[in-house]
């Protein structure tokens, strides 16, 4: 397929609406053709053509949007010979950023239909600090991106039929190309323009699992060369997604895609989106300590909603390993490796009594609390299932209510009411009274939740453990601005006695979330001070604390655990 011009392509696409007939008044097609690209190289352009029909916006609203900034980006995304028409000619344009969206507007209003073309510059621009994985990026010979941030999304809310194509011409031959809705060129219902915006993209000389191409149930692409074979990891991925959907009860079997790529500042960490994720390798990351996060984001398929973090993340963490156990694709002691990991970050976390309120507004600036939502609400929903197991005599569990609240979002029960926390409260309120909004609210102020010794199953009881808090040595802030620079260095604190010094500048390439996480990781730091640079290696851990950990029960048979976690009908599944 060839690029043409936009108003080319609006001719073409109004002639495809008569010719099929569509009963959708509201066409859309966005056409992708990447150049060439080298990883090597790091640097390479996308060309984009969206054409339009229908628009109507008055004169200085803004009618485009680009997502071009992210935290830890060390630059804005950026578009290049942009160039507009509409049914009047050429548009005027006008543009600024807010809030990390680049918005454009015009002096005149925009009617009828739009051809929209740009080039978008691909860089591999280095991160600051950890942040989401869903920037433009380039490995191997291809790219890959969210949409949200290589495609201009037109600002109108009414229903529209959406044609992606690709033209991949640039990209050498065996060059392929998916997204979140399906391989090659695809064309969705009416709906939303803005699902654009959570949809994934990946194009070049893919490496997939399985290596044929599937229409329908799990499968994972790459580019470039990890330092592992994936292909065993996503297998299993691929048996995990099975059980996941039959245990919420999924009965379609839509396409389901994971989207691998470098990431040289937050390695294993992930972000999901429309039926897919990204999951993303780098230093220290193999096949088998990605089923964690693997196990995480694929939760989110079916539980994500607007409800909060606590909700979304919490009972991502809680289940992101207890229903690859309940399947029996994990140990009992890789459950207790994972529950235990969770535990000793929220326990020894020093901002722990955080309020929840508190959370959005900090989220970036210190991994403590960057990690509450996930740690706490984990803990939280195992507080709710052992209540809830006590007060049914064993018949119901949290399960329950999680499928409750899937069931409502499937359903459409009184649009965006449906899985807010208010009807969470509700749900919890008939099951065990009001001792469940008083739990909820006491997780929301900050306090402490503590699941019973047994609320794990027999299989386990708690004890607690010495354990050294994450304590990095310095402000957390240090790491947020630009250059970073050190201040409020603590004395006696193991960075200090490494050889860091106060106003010294630092880079690292580490996701803390992770260094947090795990006890005996250390941190390097690349410091700049005096015109040389040279690394600091130390332990970001201080003083020991009393922490709950979970151990094995020997004699206790793994089923009877597993049936004590969860619902009896769930748990055959």
């Amino acid at each position: 397929m060839k690029t043409s011009t936009g108003i080319g392509l609006v001719t073409a696409l109004l002639a495809a609406t008569a010719l099929h007939g569509d009963e959708s008044a509201h066409r859309m097609r966005v056409l992708i053709k990447p150049g060439a690209m080298s990883e090597a190289v790091g640097r390479a352009d996308v060309f984009i053509d969206i054409n339009i029909s229908d628009i109507d916006v008055p004169a200085g609203a803004p009618f485009l949007s680009l997502n071009n900034m992210v935290p830890g980006l060390s630059e804005p995304q950026t578009v290049e010979d942009l160039t507009v028409h509409d049914g009047l000619g050429p548009v005027p344009l006008e543009s600024r950023n807010q809030n990390g969206n680049r918005l454009w507007s015009s002096t005149r209003a925009v009617k009828g239909e739009l051809a929209i073309q740009y080039r978008e510059p691909i860089e591999n621009a280095p991160m600051t600090q950890g942040g989401p994985p869903i920037a433009p990026r380039i490995d191997g010979d291809g790219f890959s991106s969210v949409g949200s941030m290589f495609l201009m999304s037109p600002q109108t809310k009414a229903p529209y039929r959406i044609a992606i194509d690709w033209d991949l011409s640039a990209m050498g031959a065996g060059a392929a190309a998916v997204s979140s809705y399906g391989d090659g060129n695809v064309e969705l219902p009416d709906g939303q323009v803005a699902r654009l915006n959570n949809c994934l993209f990946m194009a070049g000389h893919l490496k997939r699992e399985p290596q044929a191409r599937v229409s329908s149930g799990f499968s994972s692409v790459w580019l470039g060369d990890p330092p592992f074979d994936p292909r065993p990891a996503m297998q299993w991925t691929g048996e995990l997604h099975a059980f996941m959907s039959r245990f919420f009860h999924d009965k379609s079997e839509p396409p389901y895609r994971v989207f691998l790529r470098l990431n040289p500042m937050n390695a294993g960490g992930g972000a999901a989106f429309t039926s897919s994720f990204i999951v993303t390798y780098g230093a220290g990351v193999t096949g088998e300590n990605l089923k964690s996060i693997l196990g995480h984001e694929m939760t989110h398929t079916w539980t994500a909603n607007n409800a909060g973090q606590w909700y979304s993340e919490g009972n991502a963490v809680y289940y992101q390993a207890l229903l690859a156990w309940r399947a029996g694709m994990i140990t009992a002691g890789q459950f207790l490796d994972d529950l235990n990991k969770t535990a000793s970050r929220y326990y020894t976390n020093p901002l722990k009594d955080t309020p929840d309120e508190q959370i959005a507004p900090r989220f970036w600036e210190d991994t403590r609390i960057r990690v509450l939502p996930y740690d706490r609400g984990a803990m939280y929903f195992a507080v709710l299932n052992g209540k809830i197991g006590r007060s049914s005599a064993g018949k119901r569990s949290v399960d329950d209510l999680i499928q409750t609240m899937i069931d409502r979002a499937r359903a459409g029960v009184v649009t965006d009411q449906a899985v807010t926390e208010s009807v969470w409260l509700d749900l919890l309120r008939k099951e065990i009274g009001e001792d469940g909004p008083a739990v909820h609210r006491a997780m929301m102020a900050g306090q402490l939740m503590l699941p019973a010794s047994d609320d794990y199953g027999p299989c386990f009881r708690r004890t607690t453990k010495k354990i050294r808090r994450f304590e990095l040595g310095f402000d957390p802030k240090s790491l947020i601005a630009t250059p970073h620079t050190i201040h409020g260095l603590m004395p006696d604190s193991e960075a200090a006695k490494a050889g860091l010094r106060e106003g010294d500048r630092v880079n690292y390439s580490v996701a803390l979330d992770a260094v947090q996480g795990d006890v005996h990781r250390t941190l390097i730091l690349q410091v700049t001070r005096d015109g040389k640079t040279f690394p600091i290696v130390y332990l970001p851990r201080g003083e020991a604390v009393d922490a709950y950990q979970w151990e094995r029960i020997s004699g206790v048979p793994e089923d009877a655990c597993k049936a004590s976690v969860g619902s009896p009908s769930k748990t055959a599944q």
